[in-house]
């Protein structure tokens, strides 16, 4: 088709090519029906797993644990996040997603069944955060690959935004309610409760739409060829540095202001959510129009300060602090996470969001296991120094990516032609 005439604002006669017409086509709507029933779904599994934050106040209070046994409990759920990773991202590719998700979710409800015999630090809870573990990866994985399978490709960092603010906003939820009904009715019923959402979660699932379709590139590209991409390598290490650092806040700052006088510690979680769902979904684009790998520094940048501020937790407080958390973490986190899915084909997203949550997940791992010794060895301020430090360092090393491996393994026209076309 030729050039064509129009008038432009001062009514003098020009010509438009079509082609150019088509690429100024209005972006599609991210909040379909079943991506709303897809984020309903995840918040009802948030919910059972967010309330599980709340587990170094129940060691601490309840089963009477040292830091280097709380870092210890909290972290092998990481580790065995770590280990199915690369198998849920394969089989997620090969195989669809929801089913998994579904197997997840029923796993968790089990497992919260299972701590109503927890009496004491031993096997049974060693093995019950193992399943929740593998169990969260198996959910949050698939779920959050449907997410970008089903928004448009120009919305693929506000979508995985939008996904994890619904999953933030869980943070703050459950765990005060946690910590309000473990006063007034006791700890079986909190992890009652929780299974029953995980369970409720495991149900909804099965009904959120899926058109799964194999990828001739999904059965060729295994999980070893994604994540040694070049580019994908630099990504993988700072989630891994970034992982560190959340494991350092996220997991000690309770214990450390118990040990300080507090006496409620959900309101840290409750900021933290609060700020992080508030950045995701208003800031949930800022990466697209910006370029995410700008962003993803720019957020990291201010990650540094939060372990910093946990040093002076009397003086500035738990809400301050935990708002400061949720700010950087709700803008960096997706920023950084689209940008490893750039990397990735459509048949190989599964592989390139679970390669992701891995990296994070063994940063979160080390972290919580490593500086629980240190805790014993010198203080809290301690770690808090050296996750400082790890967030610094991977600040560096994503101020010295350079700017091509930001580049997309497709192009983003491609992916508008097929949301088009569908």
């Amino acid at each position: 088709m030729g050039w064509v005439p129009c008038l432009d604002l001062e009514n003098r006669m020009t010509t438009v090519n079509p082609d150019n017409l088509s690429a100024r086509a209005p972006v599609p709507p991210l909040l379909t029906p079943r991506f709303a029933l897809l984020l309903f779904n995840a918040g009802i599994f948030g919910l059972a797993f967010s309330t599980y934050f709340l587990l170094p106040k129940f060691l601490a209070v309840e089963l009477a644990a040292d830091a280097a046994t709380i870092g210890s409990v909290t972290s092998i759920a990481w580790l065995a996040s770590v280990f199915v990773v690369p198998i849920v991202g394969v089989q997620i590719d090969h195989h669809g997603r929801k089913y998994f998700g579904c197997l997840g979710a029923t796993i968790f409800a089990f497992a919260c069944l299972g701590y109503l015999w927890v009496s004491a630090v031993g096997p049974l809870l060693w093995i019950l955060r193992l399943c929740q573990g593998l169990s969260f990866t198996l959910f949050f994985v698939s779920m959050s690959t449907l997410a970008t399978d089903i928004s448009p490709a120009e919305r693929l960092g506000q979508a995985i935004g939008v996904f994890g603010a619904v999953m933030i906003s869980t943070n703050a939820i459950g765990p005060a309610l946690a910590e309000w009904g473990a006063q007034q009715y006791g700890w079986p019923t909190i992890f009652a409760a929780t299974a029953c959402c995980a369970g409720l979660a495991a149900i909804l699932t099965l009904f959120v739409p899926e058109q799964h379709k194999k990828h001739d590139q999904a059965e060729r590209t295994s999980m070893l060829q994604v994540i040694t991409r070049p580019g994908l390598r630099r990504i993988l290490l700072v989630a891994t540095m970034a992982g560190w650092t959340f494991a350092a806040v996220f997991t000690f700052y309770q214990p450390w202001a118990l040990e300080l006088g507090f006496e409620q510690v959900s309101s840290f979680l409750i900021a933290y959510a609060l700020c992080a769902m508030v950045s995701r979904i208003g800031l949930g684009g800022l990466a697209d129009r910006l370029g995410r790998l700008r962003v993803a520094k720019a957020a990291l940048l201010l990650y540094v300060s939060v372990p910093f501020a946990l040093i002076w937790l009397d003086v500035i407080g738990l809400t301050l602090t935990g708002a400061l958390l949720g700010l950087a973490h709700g803008v960096f986190f997706p920023a950084l996470n689209a940008l490893a899915v750039d990397y990735a084909q459509d048949g190989e997203r599964g592989k390139a969001m679970a390669s992701f949550n891995g990296a994070f997940n063994v940063g979160f791992f080390s972290g919580s296991f490593l500086l629980g010794y240190v805790v014993l060895a010198t203080n809290y301020p301690t770690i808090f120094v050296i996750a400082g430090a790890s967030c610094f360092a991977a600040f560096v090393v994503l101020s010295s990516t350079p700017k091509m491996a930001a580049g997309k393994t497709r192009e983003p026209s491609e992916a508008a032609h097929k949301h088009s076309s569908e």
